[in-house]
């Protein structure tokens, strides 16, 4: 009877967990999805072992998101990105992970480890690094400057309203805006106008119609990226303030879509110009633009202009920059000495001639 009675006594207990409903598996919820298991440690600092144990939770958080991120992008990608990746997805990973279960937790020697099994929401992810191809960090930060004058009631104006628009939408897109018109990769070029429309019904108000009409390109090789016009009105107390307001408003909306217009041109037209010195004849570019065409950045190359010993050659990358290019070409059978490189620009000659 002793013997019976422990056991006895625990059945209760034995029934509960028994009946007690278990945790549901955790399985993708749609083709949107995708469970994975990833593993995640820190040290152990000071001691501080709750602070351990939050930051192995969150990097098996970000490992989740690693596994399916390798997925999307290929292993050279992920080099190339890794920064990027940092910076805007696996930081925020409460952003892309639906749900996750702690599988097992452990301290092991001076580290913190944790396991875990997370439901990813794959597609998000997938759209993000699709947008991560157009950040003007993956092509290089090109600097863009502006050279669009302004002219109120048909005289040139020292203001720079239109403009100022203009350079915030860029720099919101994450382009570097520069002044200095000599050293940019991108430029701005057009006009702006403020004319006096009227102040008639207006309640004491003066109304002005601002148009702007802008062209985007690289100055180098004189490529037109893209154009854009338009037109907007704007009132205010006084014609000063009026202009004023139909300057900014017009150079917002001219504006709106073409930081994202440059970038895409730029990912899916990636053209450098190398312009070579010191060629002698033809048979010897002819030579260097066979090498240059087997480089494995390169998908092909034009002559775009050839005269006194001078060519000028459009390259159309696939992989790579200028800066990637330069360094090949020095190590060509027809060695190059490179003089200069800029973001879409190479300059070299010949080298030992």
């Amino acid at each position: 009877m002793k013997k019976i009675l422990p056991v006895l006594l625990l059945l209760p207990f034995i029934l509960s967990c028994a009946s007690a409903p278990k945790k549901p598996k955790m399985k993708a919820t749609s083709p949107d999805t995708e469970v994975v298991e990833a593993e995640g440690m820190a040290p152990i600092i000071n001691g501080d072992v709750t602070a351990a144990k939050k930051t192995s939770l969150h990097e098996a958080l970000k490992n989740a998101l690693g596994l399916v991120i390798g997925v999307y992008v290929s292993q050279e990608a992920l080099v190339s990105k890794a920064m990027l990746i940092e910076d805007n997805i696996t930081s925020q990973t409460e952003g892309y992970i639906e749900r996750y279960d702690v599988l097992r937790e452990w301290q092991e020697g001076d580290f913190y480890k944790t396991r875990v099994k997370a439901l990813v929401r794959k597609e998000d992810l997938s759209a993000k690094i699709k947008a991560l191809d157009l950040e003007p960090k993956k092509l290089g930060n090109p600097v863009v400057s502006f050279n669009v004058p302004e002219y109120i009631d048909g005289s040139q104006s020292e203001t720079t309203y239109a403009v100022d628009e203009m350079k915030k939408k860029f720099i919101e897109q994450g382009f570097v805006v520069s002044d200095d018109k000599s050293a940019c990769d991108i430029l701005v070029t057009g006009r702006a106008d403020a004319n006096y429309n009227t102040d008639q019904g207006l309640g004491g108000m003066v109304s002005y119609r601002g148009t702007v009409s802008i062209k985007v390109i690289k100055p180098e090789t004189q490529d037109v990226i893209t154009t854009a016009k338009d037109t907007l009105g704007g009132a205010d107390v006084s014609k000063p303030a009026a202009a004023a307001t139909a300057l900014s408003r017009a150079g917002l909306k001219t504006v709106a879509d073409v930081p994202r217009e440059v970038l895409k041109f730029l990912k899916e037209r990636a053209t450098v110009q190398l312009i070579l010195y010191n060629i002698e004849n033809m048979n010897k570019l002819n030579d260097i633009t066979r090498s240059i065409r087997a480089l494995i950045e390169v998908r092909d190359c034009r002559v775009r202009d050839y005269t006194e010993e001078t060519a000028k050659i459009d390259l159309d990358l696939k992989k790579g920059t200028a800066q990637d290019v330069a360094k090949r070409i020095e190590k060509l059978s027809t060695p190059l000495k490179v003089l200069k490189t800029t973001l879409y620009s190479i300059e070299a000659e010949v080298a030992g001639k």
